[in-house]
C-alpha cells in the first residue's frame, strides 16, 4: 500500500516545543494516509524525532544522513527517499519543523491538483511570532510578492516558500538531483517552483494555510518589503555591479540547469517532447542576446508599482548587456589594437630601428603638463583599509580581515581563517569578519557560510550570536572601538591592520597574523615579494599554521617563530572525511584525483602532468583500467597518452566534495610550500592512498600510512604513484 501524501521534514537542532507543535497540526489534517519522513539533517536528534512522531501518532520514518545537511539539501535526500516509498498517484508535501499547519492545508492542495492539473500547489501563509501570536495576516502582502510572476519573473525573485508546497510524484522525479552549489545559493522551493512552471505549472490559493513562526533561528525568515525598496541615486559602482551580478549569475545558472534538465527528462521518457515551456527563460540562454527583453521586464514591472522586483530586472539587463559587451570587446578589442602594436615594435627594430614620429597636432603644446597615470595606479592599494574608522562602537571586537566572505570565493586558507573567528567566538569573543578585497556580493550567502561552519558545541555555545560581517571593500565607515583587536590573514591586510591601529588610536598595538605559508614565494623578486618580507617585520603576535610551518619560519632566522608561538593543528574535520562509507566500484576504471590548479605556480601542475604520463605509460594502462580526474580550477583536458585523458571537474561543491572523495582509489596532489597543504590528509581520511611531495621540514608520511611522500619531480612521483596504486584502498587502521 503506497501513502496517499507524503511528508518530507528535515529537522536541525529542533525546540521540542514547536516541533511537537508541527507534528501535532499535521495529525489534525482532514485527509489521511500520512506518511512522515524525518531527514536528522543535525545527525544528532533522531531519538527525539521518532519519540515525538510515535506520541503524536504518525506514520514515520527517519533518514539520517552521514553528515550534517543544509535546507536544500536535507529537502533534497528526504525527497529521494519519498521517490522509493510513493506510488504514482502519492503527493509529496514540504514541510518545516517550527511551523503550524491549518487542518485544511492539505485537503486544499489536494482540491487544487486535482482541478488544475499544475505540477505544485502552493498558498500564502500567516506570520506569528515564537508564542504563535499573528504578526501579519500575510507573508505575500508581508513581502510584496508578486501572485503569479511567470517562469521569467522565478528567477527575478521566488514566490513560493516551500512549507506551503504540495506537489505530483512526477515533478520531484523531475527535478531530482538539485543543481549543485557551494554552499547555499538557492533553496529547494525556487528550483522545484522552475521545473513545475517550465512543465505542467504552478498553482496558487491566496489563503493563509500555514502559520509561519519567526524566531532567531529560521533558516530563512520573511522579509518585510511593504515600505518598497530604498532610492538609489548616482550611478552603478563596481559594488552595485557585482551585488547584482551575482543575482543574474544565479538566474543564468538555473536557466540553464533547467533547459538541461529538461532535455534529459524528455531523452529519459520523463516528459513528452513537447512537454517543456522553456521560451520565457531565453533570455538567460543566449549567447549574447536578451537584455532587451529583461529592459523591458523592468520597465513593466516599474509601471504596475513592483519597484524591487523592477530593479532586480534592470540589474540583470545590465549585467547581461555588459557580459555581451566585454565578449565582444575582448574578442575585437582593444586586444587586437596592443596586439598589431606590439608587432610594430618588433618589426620597426629591424628596419629602420626606430618608431615613427607622432604627428605634430597630436603633440601636447609646449608648456602643457603631459598626461600622467596617477600613483595610486601603481602602489597596492590593498595594504591600506578602504573604509574610515570611528570609534564609535559600544563594546570591543576581534576584527578578522580576510579577502573575501564570498562562499564561492573562500578556498582552504580563508576557510581556515573564518574558522578560528568562529572559534574564538565559541569561547566568548565578539568577532567581526571584515572582507577587504572583494564586495560582499550577497550578505544573506555570506552570513550563512559562517553560521553554516559553527559546530554543535560552539552553536550551543551562542556563538552564532556574537558573529558579525562587514563590507570593507565599497568604503564608507566601520565602528570601532578603543578596545579592538585585529586579526591579519594574509599579508597585505597585516599592513593595512597596522595602518589602522596607528591612525584609529587603539589601546592594543599589535596585531594577530595569521600565517599560513611563506607568502614571499608567492612572487617574483620584486615589490610584492619586498611587502610580504616586510609584513614579518611589523609589531604582531603570530599564529602559526602547523608546527612545520613554525619552524620553517625558524629555519629562515625570524625571531618571532619560537617554540612557544602560538600554533594549531590544519582546519580539517577529518571525521567528516573517514566516517562516509566508501562504495562497490567493481568493474569500474580504478580512479585517480588530482589537485589541479595551473594558474598556481606552487601547485606543480606540469609535474604532476608529466608524472602521470610517466605512470601510465610505465604500467602500461588504459582507459579501461584508470580514469584521471582534477578538481581544484577548471582547465582543458590533458592527453596523457595511451588514449588516457585527464579530464578537469573544476571546483567542487565543499558539501560535495567528501562523497566523491569516497570513490578515489589514488590521490595526487602537490605544493612546494611549507603549507601543510589540506587535500592530502582530505584524501588520507577518506581511505585513498594519495601522493605528494616534500619540501623542507614537510613530511606528510609522517601523518598517515596512506600519505606517499616523495621528492618534486616527476620520476620520483611517477614511482610514488606506482607504490599507492599497487598498495590498494587505505583500511582503518590508516
Amino acid at each position: 500500500m503506497f501513502p496517499d501524501i507524503c511528508i518530507v521534514l528535515p529537522v536541525f537542532r529542533p525546540d521540542p516545543a514547536y516541533l511537537q507543535a508541527q507534528l501535532a497540526s499535521l495529525v489534525q489534517q482532514t485527509v489521511g494516509g500520512l506518511h512522515v519522513i524525518l531527514v536528522v539533517a543535525d545527525g544528532s536528534s533522531c531519538d527525539l524525532c521518532r519519540d515525538l512522531a510515535a506520541a503524536a501518532g504518525l506514520a514515520h520514518e527517519c533518514v539520517e544522513p552521514a553528515q550534517e545537511l543544509d535546507p536544500p539539501r536535507a529537502f533534497e535526500a528526504g525527497l529521494f527517499r519519498a521517490l522509493d516509498v510513493a506510488g504514482p498517484e502519492t503527493l509529496i508535501a514540504l514541510c518545516d519543523q517550527d511551523d503550524i499547519w491549518h487542518p485544511q492545508r492539505l485537503a486544499r492542495g489536494v482540491e487544487a491538483l486535482r482541478a488544475g492539473g499544475a505540477a505544485l500547489v502552493h498558498s500564502d501563509a500567516r506570520l506569528v511570532d515564537p508564542e504563535g501570536r499573528v504578526i501579519h495576516p500575510s507573508m505575500f502582502r508581508f513581502e510584496r510578492r508578486h501572485p503569479r510572476p511567470g517562469l521569467r519573473g522565478l528567477l527575478l525573485r521566488n514566490n513560493v516558500t516551500g512549507m506551503t508546497v504540495l506537489m505530483r510524484r512526477s515533478l520531484v522525479a523531475r527535478a531530482l538531483p538539485f543543481p549543485p552549489q557551494a554552499g547555499v545559493h538557492y533553496y529547494h522551493d525556487l528550483w522545484l517552483a522552475l521545473v513545475a512552471e517550465a512543465t505542467e505549472g504552478v498553482a496558487l490559493i491566496p489563503e493563509a494555510l500555514v502559520d509561519y513562526r519567526q524566531h532567531g533561528a529560521n533558516a530563512h525568515g520573511a522579509v518585510d518589503r511593504r515600505a518598497g525598496p530604498r532610492l538609489r541615486i548616482g550611478l552603478p559602482d563596481a559594488a552595485w555591479l557585482r551585488r547584482e551580478a551575482s543575482t543574474y549569475a544565479l538566474a543564468r545558472y538555473l536557466a540553464q540547469s533547467l533547459h538541461n534538465r529538461l532535455a534529459d527528462c524528455v531523452a529519459a521518457g520523463l516528459l513528452p517532447p513537447d512537454g517543456a515551456r522553456l521560451g520565457p527563460v531565453r533570455p538567460y540562454l543566449r549567447r549574447l542576446r536578451g537584455s532587451g527583453r529583461l529592459m523591458l521586464d523592468a520597465a513593466r514591472l516599474a509601471l504596475g508599482g513592483r519597484t524591487g522586483l523592477a530593479r532586480i530586472a534592470f540589474g540583470h539587463a545590465v549585467v547581461g548587456a555588459g557580459r555581451s559587451f566585454w565578449s565582444l570587446r575582448e574578442a575585437l578589442g582593444p586586444g587586437v589594437n596592443t596586439a598589431l602594436d606590439r608587432f610594430d615594435v618588433r618589426l620597426y627594430s629591424l628596419s629602420p630601428g626606430a618608431l615613427p614620429m607622432v604627428p605634430r597636432h597630436m603633440l601636447p603644446p609646449p608648456g602643457a603638463p603631459a598626461p600622467a597615470r596617477t600613483a595610486a595606479e601603481l602602489i597596492d592599494q590593498r595594504m591600506t583599509a578602504r573604509f574610515r574608522p570611528e570609534l564609535t562602537a559600544p563594546a570591543p571586537q576581534l576584527n578578522v580581515l580576510v579577502p573575501t566572505l564570498n562562499p564561492t570565493e573562500a578556498f582552504a586558507g580563508i576557510l581556515t581563517a573564518i574558522d578560528l573567528g568562529l572559534h574564538l567566538a565559541g569561547l566568548g569573543l565578539r568577532v567581526r569578519f571584515v572582507a577587504t578585497d572583494l564586495p560582499v556580493a550577497s550578505a544573506d550567502a555570506s552570513q550563512r557560510l559562517l553560521l553554516g561552519r559553527l559546530g554543535p558545541a560552539q552553536a550551543a555555545a551562542g556563538a552564532g550570536e556574537r558573529i558579525a560581517l562587514a563590507c570593507g571593500v565599497t568604503g564608507g565607515t566601520l565602528a570601532l572601538h578603543p578596545g579592538d583587536l585585529f586579526l591579519a590573514t594574509a599579508w597585505w591586510t597585516a599592513h593595512a591592520a597596522q595602518r589602522l591601529i596607528a591612525g584609529a588610536g587603539l589601546k592594543e598595538r599589535r596585531f594577530l597574523y595569521l600565517i599560513q605559508d611563506h607568502e614571499p614565494h608567492f612572487y617574483a623578486w620584486g615589490p610584492e615579494f619586498a611587502d610580504a618580507e616586510a609584513s614579518y617585520a611589523l609589531d604582531f603576535t603570530p599564529i602559526f599554521n602547523t608546527t612545520l610551518l613554525r619552524d620553517y619560519f625558524a629555519g629562515l632566522g625570524h625571531g618571532f617563530a619560537r617554540p612557544d608561538s602560538l600554533t594549531f593543528h590544519p582546519s580539517i574535520d577529518i571525521a567528516r572525511y573517514a566516517r562516509g562509507a566508501r562504495p562497490d566500484r567493481a568493474g569500474q576504471p580504478r580512479r585517480i584525483a588530482v589537485y589541479g590548479r595551473p594558474e598556481v605556480p606552487r601547485n606543480m601542475f606540469p609535474t604532476a602532468v608529466e608524472a602521470l604520463a610517466r605512470f601510465v605509460a610505465q604500467r602500461g594502462l588504459g582507459p579501461g583500467e584508470v580514469e584521471v580526474l582534477s578538481v581544484g580550477l577548471r582547465h582543458d583536458p590533458v592527453d596523457l597518452g595511451r588514449g588516457v585523458v585527464l579530464q578537469s571537474l573544476g571546483k567542487l561543491p565543499l558539501e560535495d566534495y567528501p562523497d566523491w572523495l569516497l570513490t578515489v582509489d589514488v590521490g595526487l596532489s602537490l605544493m612546494l610550500s611549507p603549507h601543510p597543504s589540506h587535500p592530502p590528509i582530505e584524501m588520507a581520511a577518506s581511505g585513498v592512498r594519495v601522493v605528494t611531495n616534500r619540501f623542507g621540514p614537510k613530511d606528510l608520511a609522517q601523518l598517515s600510512p596512506a600519505i606517499l611522500s616523495a621528492p618534486g619531480t616527476a620520476e620520483a612521483l611517477a614511482a610514488a604513484l606506482a607504490a599507492a596504486w599497487d598498495a590498494g584502498p587505505a583500511g582503518p587502521a590508516d
